[in-house]
């Protein structure tokens, strides 16, 4: 079984106010009372009372100087409302003397609680003295700064007794209130300190699922709330006792008790649904507790459980938004729907959308309809969610009903319906269909919106004039329609012909190379062109008569470039900007060879190859290349403006080769980069060694021909001292080598080439071995 769950609203709480989990605090309070009034009496004027008088209370005797003795008591009255019902667990009253006439004398100033008396005492008509308070203590100073009674028995009495007042006498002792030398003065003012408790209030508010108990409600599935409010008079914490119970059963009465609740602020327990049976009335009640007493129990709420939910999903149908994927209605235009529970007398009524707490219909009896009016705040594709509901609140399963609200947004024409910037127009709105319309809300672009009125044709009109080349100029306008709402919005684009002038490029652009651009104006009354060559500094230049202008640009690199152009009007007016990507070729010369192509594979490592040097532009003198770990080289160009140059690569592997011309005027072009692979000449190497050798084991190798011309082999063991070995008629050679005898544990690295005629040495074979003197004879042949 769950544990039912409790809690306390926190909204709206004072600073300060201790909720929840707060830290305990005693049920008591610690406080004080001041008496309210006072009087006394004089024997020397038997009949007079002296009510609130300026100055100290007298009590016992003294003579004045014309001989008069003046026997006194003093009177206190405390207003006791405040404390009904309370527990008082302990009290001190304390009293200030203010005069002693001889501090030698022996204090005894007794306090007495008297009868209550309509009228202020005299010395004739004195209240009955009914009972004498303990004391008075704190005796060591004279006079007394404070003397002090025990008040809680007293205090208490008059509490239960019901008494609104408590009303105590000053005096001394009957053998001692005639003789002037116990004679004293108080301040005219008793405090009562005290600790008391009252009990919590009677609860109020309750509720039962946050329904009054008048209502006595139907719950469904799900928790139950049970809801109140406890106030204490001693503004401390406060506890409550819940009990429920089933009507024909009151013997099955339980209880849950909350503790340490902020007064005044809801606190409440929720039943879990398993601690309830299904289809039984139950009465339940609370009363307010505190760590010493309790207060009254409320009057009793009544509830029945129903936790079986209805099963008929319900019919929702509509002839103003048929569910039907096409457009009806619109923005702001109500319609009606009806909700059906097909009979199920369960259904008392529909919940609607999916908000917490939803709107509810009633349905005009169990298991009947209700008619349900939305109005559309947006148009498109939309749906209704629709349960019905029993008088628990236990839910059928939803029913979606998808429907499509129409765009019912004003229309707009503008006239002329195309105009270039700086041209006024006049646009008008008009209403969507006969939805009719008493005034217009547009903005353009965003900003701020406007209204205008409609006439009686239910249009409105607004002029403007686009200066922005860069601005959209988008008008969304909303109707309010003849119903008061507004409809769905509509944006239309105001069509604006801002001006953008056409650029001509001319056609193969190089490096180098001056290029004339015509730059051509469109918008009317257009005075000067601006213009930027990739992103650099905007050059100003006036519009020709004829409306062009024209523009040289010389590339100064090879690849994409981008001029931009815009047109100004004598009145400040900007066009919008229109751009051109135009490719400029290299003015660097053109490289080929036959043995060596570019970007692939060509021969072997020196072998010499003929690069053949071509320029693009007329008037080559010479050329300068460069190959890649070769310094710079210069061959003039023959009649024909071409050079040659026989290069011999080295390494193996991709090869670099840039290359400039320079012209008779003594410019020099771009550079051209022409890349190729020389493919590996080093003579396939293989040896009958395998895997580790032995100190002092001959190897036996033999050398595969590879580079063209070849006159010789060479190898070297650990690269030491380079042996030269002559081939055998088929071009291949054998050799062999005796590993060091005089050393183990380490790797042997055996490196081999070949040596053409002209001396160019190859890229090198190699194999490594691992030498261990342990290693077994290992002997292969060649």
């Amino acid at each position: 079984m769950r544990t039912a769950r409790a809690g306390v609203a926190v909204a709206l709480l004072a600073a300060g106010a201790a909720v929840g989990t707060a830290a305990p605090a005693s049920a008591s309070i610690s406080t004080s009372i001041q008496s309210t009034s006072w009087s006394y009496t004089d024997s020397a004027q038997p009949k007079k009372s002296f009510v609130n008088p300026a100055g100290t209370a007298p009590v016992g005797a003294k003579v004045t100087a014309d001989g008069k003795k003046h026997v006194s008591k003093s009177y206190f009255t405390f207003d006791l409302t405040g404390l009904r019902g309370a527990k008082v667990l302990n009290a001190e009253l304390s009293a200030k003397e203010v005069t002693v006439a001889d501090c030698a004398a022996p204090r005894t100033t007794e306090l007495w609680v008297t009868a209550p008396s309509a009228k202020p005492p005299t010395w004739e008509t004195q209240p009955a003295e009914l009972s004498k308070l303990p004391g008075p203590g704190s005796l060591d100073g004279c006079p007394s700064n404070y003397l002090d009674w025990d008040a809680g028995p007293t205090l208490q009495q008059a509490i239960d007794a019901g008494r609104t007042s408590l009303t105590l006498v000053l005096r001394l002792p009957d053998g001692q209130q005639h003789n002037p030398r116990f004679a004293r003065t108080h301040q005219p003012s008793l405090y009562i300190s005290l600790e008391k408790n009252q009990a919590p209030d009677g609860p109020t508010s309750l509720t039962t699922r946050n329904r009054a108990c008048a209502e006595s409600p139907v719950v469904g599935l799900g928790d139950t709330r049970l809801f109140a409010i406890v106030t204490d008079p001693d503004d401390y914490q406060v506890g409550a006792e819940f009990a429920w119970w089933p009507v024909a059963h009151p013997d099955q009465r339980q209880t849950q008790a909350l503790t340490r609740w902020t007064p005044g602020y809801p606190l409440w327990i929720d039943l879990a649904q398993d601690r309830l049976a299904d289809g039984v009335t139950y009465d339940w009640q609370v009363r307010g507790t505190d760590e010493l007493t309790s207060g009254p129990w409320s009057g009793t709420c009544r509830f029945t459980t129903d936790f079986t939910a209805p099963t008929t999903v319900p019919l929702v149908t509509s002839t103003d938004f048929p569910s039907e994927l096409k457009p009806a209605g619109g923005v702001g235009v109500p319609g009606v729907f009806t909700f059906d529970a097909r009979g199920d007398q369960d259904v008392v009524r529909f919940a609607v959308g999916e908000s917490v707490p939803p709107q509810y219909v009633t349905a005009d009896k169990p298991g009947g309809t209700a008619t349900y009016t939305f109005t559309p705040r947006t148009d498109g594709p939309q749906r209704l969610l629709v349960r019905g509901v029993d008088a628990g609140g236990n839910s059928t399963p939803s029913t979606s009903y998808r429907f499509w609200v129409g765009n019912n947004g004003p229309s707009m024409t503008c006239a002329p319906a195309q105009a270039f910037l700086g041209e006024t127009r006049q646009c008008t709105f008009g209403p969507h269909g006969t939805d009719g319309a008493t005034e217009y809300v547009y903005r353009v672009d965003g900003e701020p919106e406007v209204t205008v009125p409609a006439g009686p044709d239910g249009t409105a009109a607004f002029t403007i004039t686009p200066t922005d080349a860069a601005q959209r100029y988008d008008v969304e306008v909303r109707a309010r329609m003849a119903n008061g709402n507004l409809s769905a919005d509509r944006t239309t684009q105001i069509a604006v012909d801002r001006g953008l002038p056409v650029i001509d490029a001319p056609a193969n652009l190089m490096v180098g190379q001056p290029a004339v651009f015509t730059l051509h104006a469109t918008l009317p009354g257009s005075a000067t062109f601006t213009y930027d060559w990739d992103y650099g500094t905007p050059v100003t230049i006036p519009v020709g008569p004829d409306g062009t202008a024209q523009v040289t640009i010389t590339p100064a690199a090879q690849g994409q470039h981008w001029l931009h152009a815009r047109t100004t009007t004598a009145a400040g007016l900007g066009s919008a900007q229109n751009e051109v990507n135009v490719t400029a070729a290299t003015n660097g010369p053109s490289v080929t060879s036959v043995e060596y192509p570019e970007s692939a594979g060509g021969g072997y490592v020196t072998t010499p190859g003929t690069f053949t040097f071509t320029s693009p532009l007329p008037g080559a003198v010479s050329f300068t290349y460069r190959l890649q770990g070769a310094d710079p080289a210069t061959v003039p160009a023959g009649p024909d403006g071409t050079a040659s140059a026989v290069l011999t690569p080295l390494t193996a592997g991709r090869q670099y080769l840039e290359t400039t011309t320079t012209f008779a005027d003594g410019t020099v072009s771009a550079g051209s980069y022409y890349w190729f692979i020389a493919e590996s000449a080093a003579p396939p190497l293989t040896c009958d060694g395998s895997g580790s050798l032995r100190p002092g084991q001959v190897v036996h190798c033999t050398l595969a021909p590879v580079q063209p011309g070849l006159v010789s082999y060479g190898y070297a063991v650990n690269a030491g001292t380079e042996t030269t070995v002559q081939p055998g008629p088929g071009g291949t050679a054998a050799f062999e080598f005796t590993v060091p005898a005089d050393q183990t544990q380490y790797v042997l690295r055996l490196e081999a080439w070949s040596v053409n005629a002209a001396g160019l040495r190859t890229d090198t074979s190699y194999t490594s071995y691992w030498v261990d003197e342990t290693a077994a004879r290992v002997t292969k042949a060649v």
